[in-house]
């Protein structure tokens, strides 16, 4: 998620930054974990804090932006109201209806589809709509294939150039975490899928697993964990 329409980094990195952390950046601007709760809309997390940190970024101070109202844009757009969605049909929402602040649409615990957005909250999610911020795509959504090298170093160097990247994932059934890392396992014991935002990576650390991202998740509460980066 970009502050404007400069093209992301890929291809084969160059730059070899070892360890990148943008959790102080989420901390200085005031923008805090959040919790989906038992509603299916980590997608929605995950593209809203990716729009909270371009806005900050841009406006050199944090809003909290409203999970609550983009899940309604999607649904609007898509024309059936829907929790949770792809990443595709949330930008598209986002670009036709914006997103506004989380105050003027606080998150509901439970989902309800004739939840609508009041005109204050309309007014202002056009304005944001109108500001220009654009998302690049790495990699389609595809549980058969996983990520090419170049796909890879692609995620990296957007890192490395202070921007996150949100993500869809395979997800343990039952994830377990060791040490605040995700534990791997086997393909019979995934499902399709979960979505964070990855927010740094360390390389070539001497404890195992070597090389490691950093996520937001909305899931488990909310939280900054890691993953092996295999």
């Amino acid at each position: 998620m970009r502050p404007d329409s400069a093209p992301c980094g890929g291809g084969r990195v160059t730059q070899r930054v070892r360890r990148v952390d943008l959790r102080p950046m989420f901390a200085k601007w005031g923008l805090p974990l959040k919790s989906q709760g038992s509603r299916s809309t980590c997608s929605v997390f995950a593209i809203t804090a990716a729009l909270e940190f371009a806005v900050a970024q841009r406006q050199e101070s944090g809003l909290v932006l409203s999970e609550q109202y983009l899940n309604w844009a999607a649904g609007e757009t898509r024309g059936e109201p829907a929790d949770g969605g792809f990443f595709s049909d949330l930008w598209q929402g986002y670009l036709k209806h914006g997103i506004c602040e989380e105050r003027l649409a606080p998150y509901q615990e439970v989902f309800d589809p004739s939840w609508e957005p009041s005109k204050d909250a309309r007014r202002q999610a056009r304005a944001f709509r109108d500001d220009g911020y654009e998302l690049s795509w790495i990699k389609p959504w595809d549980v058969t294939t996983g990520l090419t090298d170049d796909e890879l170093e692609t995620i990296l160097q957007v890192l490395r150039d202070g921007l996150p990247v949100c993500a869809g994932l395979r997800w343990p059934k039952a994830a377990v975490y060791e040490n605040g890392t995700l534990a791997m396992c086997s393909e019979d014991e995934v499902y399709d899928g979960h979505s964070v935002l990855f927010v740094g990576f360390v390389l070539g650390r001497e404890e195992k697993p070597h090389d490691i991202l950093v996520f937001k998740d909305s899931g488990s509460g909310g939280r900054y964990a890691y993953m092996p980066l295999e």
